[in-house]
């Protein structure tokens, strides 16, 4: 070999530079059902399987629900891998989840050789078309070379802004080619600077206040995001109520929690916040079942005299969103941050009367915990909220809950309490056959805690042989 040969870098096949993207972007696990379409990633992923697991799943829909959850779970983005046609039409409800639910996902989908585009060869589909509504992106990969670009520019989208999912399209014959281009970890930008304004509007809005409500949740929501959110409520003396599904983003044992809004929330929530005479939302984009089909009183009044602020990363992509008093543009994680050094520094005064109505909402949730289910269950058959209170007497506090979709969530939502690191996991965008796989990714990442998962027998049968992926790989949800 001359010196010149020497001194080139190696070469990597496309399969290869996919994974070398992967662990540059500390990757553990890659959720998939194998196809032959991309069996050149399969290849390099075998040589690193002491750095990278390969959960080999039953079924599309499985593999990337559980990439779902370990995005929600670890707050950045994951990996799943399908092969093309029925294989990525089948993880395409995951998505949607993920898509409503704003989690950063990235879908490396296998496609037909690039000779063959365009000429509807076997199980070609055009994913441009298919995926544009629920995805950020769909990237189509032309060249071996674009790969290190394209990994990187899908794990900076995944998470920028609203977070989402991202799709990358993989001709089989591109994987199998040889590039000297080379892995790039993504960026991922930090939040923008939260300005004195952002954080005193905001804050004198709560102050003036004499019945003020926070309404709270969202994707990357980090513990200490929870246990800010927390002391700035107790602080001021808010009550929160938490967006759908979002159950976790606040101590549910602190008396500042009044209850979640959604399918199932206790009784007078939406007079609450009709009551409420100024509401600041931190995070959630106020989804159609947070709002009551988009009906809740004071956001959506024209009443100049009724203020609400609305702390939400990315306002470009809320298209349709109501559009609040005053707008912050920030992740809420840094915002509460700022929030809370602002108070620690300038203590709020707090008048009588908002501590009346600070005490008379968490009452008023209190109160929720014991009202009367007889129109919900049969007691003669199983006593649903006697089973759930010693669900709470014996799950440790940082137990994960999952949930799959239906009338039996009232259950878990309801009459379980969070309190971080105790996490709930539930389909923002309703969907059935997300309990179990979102209950083994979730053991999977956190084998020293206690997962429990609910599931309905519906939502069982469409993910529920998703169990021998567990026992293949040791989860024990």
């Amino acid at each position: 070999m001359s010196a010149t040969e020497a001194s080139q870098p190696s070469a990597l096949t496309g399969g290869e530079c996919v994974v070398q993207s992967l662990l540059a972007n500390h990757i553990e696990r890659v959720y998939c059902v194998p196809g032959e379409s991309y069996l050149a990633v399969i290849d390099a992923l075998y040589d690193v399987r002491d750095k990278i697991t390969q959960v080999t799943c039953r079924h599309e829909s499985g593999a990337a629900i559980m990439a779902l959850a370990e995005a929600e779970l670890s707050q950045r983005p994951s990996v799943c891998f399908v092969t093309r046609g029925p294989g990525a039409t089948n993880a395409s409800i995951a998505l949607h989840m993920a898509r409503q639910a704003s989690v950063p996902l990235v879908l490396g989908i296998g496609q037909v050789s690039s000779g063959f585009l365009g000429r509807e060869s076997f199980q070609e589909m055009d994913y441009t078309s298919l995926l544009s509504s629920v995805c950020k992106s769909v990237t189509n990969i032309g060249d071996v070379s674009e790969i290190p670009q394209a990994m990187q520019d899908a794990f900076d989208l995944a998470i920028a802004g609203r977070p989402g999912p991202v799709a990358v399209v993989f001709p089989e014959d591109i994987l199998k080619q040889a590039t000297q281009a080379k892995p790039i970890a993504a960026k991922h930008a930090d939040s923008a600077e939260i300005t004195a304004q952002m954080l005193n509007a905001p804050l004198d809005m709560l102050s003036a206040a004499e019945k003020p409500l926070i309404i709270a949740g969202g994707p990357v929501w980090p513990d200490s995001a929870s246990e800010r959110l927390t002391a700035l409520a107790e602080t001021l003396r808010v009550p929160v109520l938490t967006a759908f599904r979002r159950n976790d983003a606040v101590d549910n044992f602190s008396d500042c929690y009044a209850g979640y809004l959604g399918l199932n929330q206790i009784t007078g929530l939406d007079a609450m916040v009709g009551e409420a005479d100024c509401i600041l939302v931190v995070g959630p984009r106020l989804d159609e079942p947070t709002t009551a089909e988009y009906t809740l009183p004071t956001i959506h009044s024209t009443d100049p005299n009724t203020p609400w602020v609305h702390v939400y990363p990315d306002f470009s992509a809320l298209e349709n969103a109501p559009h609040a008093t005053f707008r912050v543009e920030a992740t809420p994680a840094a915002w509460l941050q700022a929030a809370g050094q602002s108070l620690a520094s300038a203590p709020a005064e707090i008048s009588a009367a908002r501590e009346s109505w600070y005490q008379d909402c968490h009452r008023q949730f209190g109160r929720s915990l014991s009202e009367p289910f007889s129109s919900k269950f049969d007691p003669k058959l199983i006593d649903l909220p006697r089973l759930m209170g010693e669900f709470n007497a014996l799950l440790p506090d940082d137990a994960i809950i999952t949930t799959d979709a239906g009338n039996f969530t009232l259950w878990p939502q309801r009459l379980r309490q969070y309190r971080r690191p105790g996490r709930l996991l539930a389909p923002i965008n309703g969907a059935m056959g997300y309990g179990v796989p979102s209950g083994i990714a979730a053991s999977l990442m956190h084998p020293e805690r206690t997962v429990v998962s609910f599931v309905g027998d519906g939502g069982f049968m469409m993910t529920g042989m998703e169990l021998s992926t567990a026992v293949k790989y040791g989860a024990k949800p």
